[in-house]
């Protein structure tokens, strides 16, 4: 079991929920208001530092997260986007 967590821009969520429907995604959840600072700046959702993020984690067996992780990373690139990043980490444990 894995999972791919993702940090997206807050702007790119139906676009993310869509590729994740189109991909056959078991489910995600989503934390809708991050805030944050790094490599690509401040997001903090506010006047001065527009950009909120969001993070989603979906769990899956490890065949599954690996295809859906590079898709997402291909789709990522394909439109440019500088702000998310993916991650797949191991599940010791799901109950």
């Amino acid at each position: 079991m894995k999972m791919v967590l993702m940090m997206a821009d807050a702007a790119r969520l139906d676009a993310i929920r869509a590729d994740l429907k189109e991909l056959g995604a078991p489910g995600y959840t989503a934390c809708p208001v991050l805030e944050g600072a790094g490599r690509t700046g401040i997001h903090a959702g506010d006047r001065v530092h527009p950009g909120g993020l969001v993070m989603l984690m979906i769990a899956a067996g490890d065949a599954d997260a690996a295809a859906l992780f590079t898709e997402l990373v291909r789709r990522r690139d394909a439109v440019a986007d500088q702000v998310t990043r993916l991650f797949i980490l191991p599940v010791e444990r799901m109950a």
